[in-house]
């Protein structure tokens, strides 16, 4: 008897819930989903086949598509940026994809029916590296995007992005504290500072440039400080000095009429910020630096 495809599609969804969204085909027997029943399933939309025996779904997004085809998941960059980690800016738009170590049957990321070598496929850049937690499906866990994204970026991007996985101002941290030890741990010994001088407060790559920058130059900071019950600011220097970087994406629009209406606030209250564009932050550090630590030292 046909079942209802609305029951099929509801066990399909349970399946691929318990799996973080990728799922062999055993595990649908197992849950009493017949071979034609998933033609069915992937008729309708309801699951997605990158490669023979697997299925994902069908909300992933298009890289994670592309790293199942090819043999493994997603890792790295591609894994970082669909938890929602900062990622580094001007990488190319290659699809990182983490293998196991024994992985022999490799396919390109656009032909499940074409095989390659290692390198042949332009889309991808393969990582075999060793995998600290378990998968989530169809990509590596938080510590192991970081880790792989180490060998990949500069010290200060990799210091954002960890900055990004603990944050938890939108909600739980993408990474958690025994997360951040296994990751730590496994660190190069001139990476590990990544972790120690990560700040989870940090909101933006901006802030955390220029925190590190001032750290650099010993000049006292706090992050997110709070100047009255109703604002704060991305960085107080020496409880005195607010500093604000405008962010992309929170400093545009209405966010803009906000600034200028906290900057009057703190104008009148003798405590005007110094602040500084996202492209001066992340790409003449040095530069916003030089500011921040004349000033200081001025009013010291």
């Amino acid at each position: 008897m046909t079942r209802d495809l609305a029951v099929l599609i509801a066990i399909a969804g349970e399946v691929l819930r318990r799996n973080d969204g990728l799922a062999p085909t055993r595990a649908f027997f197992e849950a009493k989903l017949t071979g034609t029943e998933l033609g069915r399933l992937r008729h309708v939309g309801a699951l997605n086949r990158p490669r023979v025996g697997w299925y994902l779904d069908p909300a992933a997004p298009a890289s994670a598509v592309w790293a199942v085809r090819a043999g493994g998941v997603l890792g790295c960059v591609s894994a970082a940026e669909s938890y929602g980690m900062l990622i580094p800016e001007g990488m190319d738009a290659r699809t990182h994809v983490c293998l196991p170590p024994d992985v022999t049957r490799l396919r390109r990321s656009d032909d499940p029916t074409s095989h390659v070598r290692a390198g042949q496929d332009p889309a991808v850049r393969l990582h075999w590296e060793r995998r600290l937690e378990p998968l989530r499906g169809w990509r590596v866990s938080p510590a192991d995007a970081l880790l792989q994204l180490a060998h990949c970026t500069s010290f200060r991007w990799l210091t954002a992005a960890i900055d990004s996985a603990r944050n938890s101002a939108g909600g739980p941290p993408i990474m958690v504290a025994a997360s951040t030890s296994v990751l730590r741990d496994a660190l190069p010994s001139h990476l590990v500072g990544a972790v120690d001088r990560s700040d989870p407060l940090s909101e933006s790559v901006g802030e955390t440039f220029i925190r590190l920058e001032a750290e650099d130059r010993h000049i006292p900071w706090r992050s997110q400080a709070w100047l009255t019950s109703l604002y704060r600011t991305d960085g107080l220097v020496d409880e005195w000095l607010p500093i604000e970087s405008d962010g992309i994406t929170h400093h545009s629009g209405k966010a803009v009429v906000r600034d200028r209406e906290r900057d009057a606030v703190l104008a009148y209250l003798g405590r005007q910020p110094l602040r500084f564009t996202h492209n001066a932050a992340v790409r003449e550090t040095a530069y916003v630096g030089d500011v921040i630590e004349q000033v200081w030292r001025r009013r010291a």
